[in-house]
């Protein structure tokens, strides 16, 4: 057990390494889509609007969507959080 968990911290590691490599600018065409990535976060495996049909692209393309990780891209003119971001509270 110790060396499982061993592993899936090494590739969380590996995963965050890469995944850091890409800039939102690298994920524009991908907005408003869901994305899948490889385990390790060096390339995307599949991507749709409709995450429902991720897994079966995923299988597709040869790689366990157990093991891939899911991320939502937002449209280009997203904003996350609310009015109140970056204002000081009185």
């Amino acid at each position: 057990m110790p060396s499982l968990l061993h592993s899936d911290l090494e590739d969380r590691r590996k995963f965050l390494a890469n995944r850091a490599q890409l800039s939102p600018a690298d994920l524009e065409e991908h907005a408003g889509q869901w994305i899948a990535w490889s385990p390790d976060g060096s390339r995307i495996v599949a991507h749709a609007h409709d995450p429902e049909v991720l897994d079966e692209l995923v299988l597709q393309a040869g790689e366990d969507p157990e093991r891939c990780v899911i991320e939502g891209i937002p449209e280009a003119d997203a904003l996350l959080g609310d009015e109140s971001l970056g204002r000081t509270r009185p």
